[in-house]
């Protein structure tokens, strides 16, 4: 894609953070713009500040590790705009513990929203944006931490992603050429991705394990250290423009100056079945 121009976006967390950069850039595009979010007040505000710039909005409240949230998100999706040209499947969430601290619900929170909810988005959207028979895109956010070694449930959760990712990629080259996949994998961007517990649904219950105040004070530091969401998205769209599958590697690298020796590094550890 190379004109967004009135074209159709949804965005899942589109309320803050990366789903609010890529909002506001839909809206520098002349798109028209489908909200969708699970707190309502988030997606209200950022719905207010994009109709303050003239843009056509849906806000559309959505839990996207509920399969029929996200089917109800496409049906109002199509009815009020009857298509979709760019979906982002950006909706995040992360726990501070590690895996031998987290409990099956801290698994289950969030797999199902950065995992499940991206196939959820795949799943119910692919076919629709098929069928359109229209050049469209699908971006399925990850990270740096879904390429390299990483830890925790956020690392296994985008890591999955990149690979459905490449996995869609694959099948649409060959089956749907006009739909094109990217997976997104930024480094540090300053959001609130560390506040995420307040949207934590309560069938979800709460691991009572206390986070440290070192493993607090390093998240803080590093998301403060960030580049701003808006960045973030202009990387994003320069990635689009250009038809890359992997975006981000790149752009980041500077935060990560060691992060392509990494990469190399467990790939032959791996082709060599070599320990780390």
């Amino acid at each position: 894609m190379k004109d967004f121009k009135d074209k159709v976006a949804v965005i899942t967390g589109a309320g803050r953070g990366i789903g609010r950069g890529i909002a506001l850039r839909c809206a520098k595009e002349g798109m028209k713009i489908v909200l969708a979010g699970f707190g309502k007040e988030s997606i209200t505000k950022t719905a207010a500040d994009l109709n303050a710039l003239g843009t056509e909005t849906l806000i559309v409240q959505t839990d996207v590790s509920v399969l029929a949230d996200i089917e109800n998100l496409a049906e109002k999706s199509y009815e009020t705009f009857g298509a979709v040209d760019l979906l982002v499947n950006n909706a995040g969430v992360t726990t501070a513990n590690s895996l031998l601290t987290s409990t099956m619900d801290d698994w289950h929170w969030v797999m199902g929203v950065n995992f499940y909810g991206v196939l959820h988005g795949v799943h119910v959207f692919t076919p629709r944006m098929i069928a359109q028979e229209t050049t469209s895109h699908i971006v399925n956010i990850s990270s740096l931490l879904g390429i390299a070694v990483g830890e925790g449930i956020y690392s296994v959760s985008k890591h999955a992603v990149v690979t459905l990712t490449e996995a869609l990629h694959a099948e649409l080259e060959k089956e749907a050429p006009h739909v094109k996949a990217t997976v997104y994998c930024p480094g540090w961007v300053s959001t609130e991705i560390d506040t995420g517990e307040r949207s934590r649904p309560a069938r979800f219950k709460k691991n009572e394990i206390p986070v440290t105040e070192e493993t607090r004070k390093f998240m803080r530091e590093s998301l403060a250290g960030g580049i701003s969401i808006e960045e973030s998205a202009d990387i994003l769209f320069n990635g689009l423009v250009n038809d890359k599958l992997y975006v981000g590697p790149k752009a980041f690298e500077s935060q990560l100056p060691k992060f392509a020796d990494h990469v190399r590094n467990r790939t032959e550890n791996i082709l060599n079945e070599n320990i780390p």
